[in-house]
């Protein structure tokens, strides 16, 4: 598997453990892309079968066919996906346009302005690993997904314009062990979640099994939250004062597609170092 193939299989799959989606054809594959991407960097999957089942359910939902509608999941990214009229269920989506000009092939990124953003936000991850652990740089393998990542990705239009992700990651090593790190970035309107930093943290990928708020050291507040059974173990969440949402997340179990070695004996960062980074400007990303 190489990067692009795991770039496609992030986008395309589906945590068949997830919820079943908002009863609205956008929110529907919007919420299978953000499940596609934990299930994809921790726990694999068969993303060729499960995009049937979300082009399945998008069009169900779109015909009508799941009933009334649900309510729509806590911190779902919002908007519509641009679409051009065509005839009656032909229309297709519109991607924003590339550095040649050109529409981009599909939600990511490959060139241009957000492909450098994408790559500077793992520049940036690299940069706060902490102390006595390996950022590891193995390049991956049809079996190993690459130990370090990056993407810059589409989610949809937000009062007309489009709203990005970015999202890096990295596997640490130390001691013969692996874990993981990993900063996500979402634009302003994307996370609609509303209330206290707790309630943005369980916007995150993870339902969290508790959340506390905790104030840094520059006296602002945070959300840390703690995993459930898979997933990531703890994460800290952070909405900037424009509308920006970062999480940073962290794992000590080699969790990746093809992995599941011997994990680290330690959470990498403690919580109040947690706390401190998901504020840092180095991860808040402005247009």
């Amino acid at each position: 598997m190489n990067e692009d193939d795991f770039r496609v299989s992030l986008r395309d799959a589906i945590d068949s453990s997830t919820p079943p989606p908002p009863m609205s054809a956008a929110v529907a594959v919007t919420t299978g892309r953000r499940a596609a991407r934990r299930r994809n960097l921790l726990a694999g999957g068969a993303a060729a079968a499960v995009t049937v089942v979300v082009a399945a359910v998008a069009a169900a939902v779109a015909g009508g066919g799941l009933g009334s509608a649900a309510p729509q999941q806590a911190g779902a990214p919002g908007g519509t996906p641009a679409v051009t009229a065509g005839t009656p269920g032909n229309d297709k989506q519109v991607w924003p346009t590339g550095p040649d000009g050109q529409p981009q092939e599909d939600r990511t990124a490959r060139a241009g302005t957000r492909f450098d953003q994408g790559e500077q936000l793992l520049v940036d991850l690299l940069a706060v690993v902490p102390a006595g652990y390996t950022a590891l740089n193995n390049p991956g393998t049809d079996q190993l997904v690459p130990s370090r990542m990056s993407q810059a990705q589409f989610e949809n239009k937000v009062g007309g314009k489009d709203a990005w992700s970015y999202l890096a990651s990295t596997q640490l090593g130390r001691d013969g062990g692996v874990g993981q790190l990993l900063v996500t970035v979402y634009e302003p309107g994307l996370i609609t979640a509303t209330g206290d930093a707790c309630a943005v943290a369980g916007a995150f990928w993870t339902t969290p099994a508790s959340c506390r708020p905790v104030t840094t050291t520059a006296g602002v507040t945070v959300g840390v939250a703690v995993g459930t059974s898979d997933g990531y173990e703890q994460w800290a969440a952070y909405r900037h004062a424009d509308g920006t949402v970062v999480f940073l997340a962290q794992t000590k179990a080699d969790n990746r597609p093809g992995g599941g070695g011997k994990g680290l004996t330690a959470l990498p960062l403690p919580e109040d170092r947690l706390a401190a980074l998901v504020v840092d400007e180095r991860f808040h990303i402005t247009a």
